[in-house]
């Protein structure tokens, strides 16, 4: 799909889209717990309907909102994980914990994306763990999952913490996951273990050390997902660069790592207020002012900043930005391509990008999606300040975490043709 997007300010209401890394974990815990949990407010993608699928190859049934939860049985011995990388990390060690020889594929980038941290860790641990190709996937692995000290480096994905986490507490033995400093995305572990303890599991989190008591059982429960702050950052932009938009659904007192666009956005000058009695947003626009940008605790972050780093007054310097690399797509590249594709200027240094901010974008420009759903939906907000038409090509690759994500633009007075 190719989108042409007409610079147009943008302003309205948005009711935020469920939270998907809280998505994923709701669903996951729900399919360990023996019986029926209600999952409300989960988010539709490609990349939840990967884990769903996943999860009934492990034995788990979807009613609607309804979760049929069972201990890990394979009733199929192959999982598709399409193009999404916490499926792949979050149910690797509950294959495992079937004792069954179990095939993981995936999709786009996906083969590509490090697992070696799992491959290490069971390897090691005499588990079957064995890849088909060149790649990553296909890969081949059977268990059992042994209980025990696993030590992990602190500045690898959280989701392979988050994956021994989910499945550790369900065998016989105690186990301990050691970190190794520094810690980054430690937001994410946190938001794990907030839902294990919402399922009735105990693990015990101080400073580098999980402790995780063996021969728990994950407890049926009723949930609604919260509103995703990562995906609210694209609107909370919008309007800063465009006119007054306002948010609907999103917890103030969420945990979610990437509520942190607020902290940033108010440092660059954003005028950001949150109205306590109607629970909204209020996102009004001004001009922003550069600043140091921290991205190791929040990559997913990075694109939409470097938009606004673009239109910001002065250099706004990016640092931590290593991570950026193992995404979708290799996101560092891709948002210097995007930036120089506008016609800003970039300068990278080491572990270090700096964005030299300008009033006005190049349009009349046409830009790749790099397959990647966060860099499309950059692009498309930094189209408000293009002076020209802005095309991106396969634009469908927002499907992956936000479907609906051209409809809402257009809603807000977009002005988007669809070839």
């Amino acid at each position: 799909m190719k989108v042409t997007i007409q610079p147009r300010l943008l302003t309205g209401d948005v009711h935020a889209n469920p939270s998907k890394s809280y998505s994923h974990r709701y669903v996951i815990a729900a399919a360990l717990a023996k019986g029926k949990s209600h999952i409300q407010n989960v988010l539709v993608s490609d990349d939840l309907t990967a884990t769903k699928e996943g999860l009934m190859a492990l034995g788990a049934q979807f009613e609607g909102s309804s979760v049929i939860g069972n201990f890990p049985k394979a009733v199929r011995n192959n999982i598709t994980c399409k193009e999404s990388g916490s499926t792949l990390r979050f149910l690797i060690p509950l294959a495992l914990l079937t004792e069954k020889e179990m095939t993981f594929n995936g999709d786009g980038r996906l083969p590509k994306r490090p697992i070696h941290v799992y491959e290490d860790l069971f390897i090691e641990k005499d588990i079957y763990f064995k890849k088909l190709a060149k790649d990553n996937l296909p890969l081949v692995i059977k268990g059992p999952l042994k209980s025990g000290n696993y030590q992990l480096k602190g500045n690898i994905s959280s989701q392979f913490i988050s994956g021994l986490l989910f499945a550790l507490p369900l065998l016989k033995g105690d186990s301990k996951i050691t970190l190794i400093p520094p810690i980054e995305s430690n937001d994410y572990i946190l938001m794990t273990i907030d839902v294990l303890q919402q399922f009735g599991i105990k693990v015990k989190y101080d400073h580098l050390i999980i402790d995780i008591p063996g021969n728990q059982n994950f407890h049926p429960t009723e949930i609604f997902v919260e509103g995703d702050y990562s995906q609210a950052a694209f609107w909370m932009v919008a309007a800063t660069i465009g006119k007054q938009i306002n948010l609907y659904g999103l917890n103030q007192d969420s945990i979610q790592g990437d509520k942190k666009i607020i902290d940033v956005m108010i440092e660059m000058g954003g005028l950001i207020e949150f109205d306590e009695i109607s629970g909204v947003y209020h996102i009004k626009p001004i001009q922003t002012k550069a600043t140091t940008i921290d991205l190791s605790q929040i990559p997913d972050l990075g694109p939409i900043l470097m938009i606004l780093a673009a239109v910001s007054e002065g250099i706004t310097t990016f640092l931590g930005i290593e991570r950026l690399k193992f995404k979708e797509s290799n996101r560092l590249d891709a948002m210097m391509n995007v930036l120089h594709t506008f016609g800003v200027k970039t300068l990278l240094s080491d572990n270090t990008l700096q964005v030299y901010g300008q009033t006005e974008l190049k349009g009349n420009q046409v830009f790749s999606s790099f397959q990647d759903h966060r860099i499309v939906m950059a692009i498309a907000i930094g189209a408000i300040r293009a002076k020209g038409s802005v095309t991106i090509l396969d634009a469908e690759v927002v499907k992956k975490s936000y479907p609906d994500f051209f409809e809402i633009y257009e809603k807000l007075g977009g002005i988007i043709d669809v070839n």
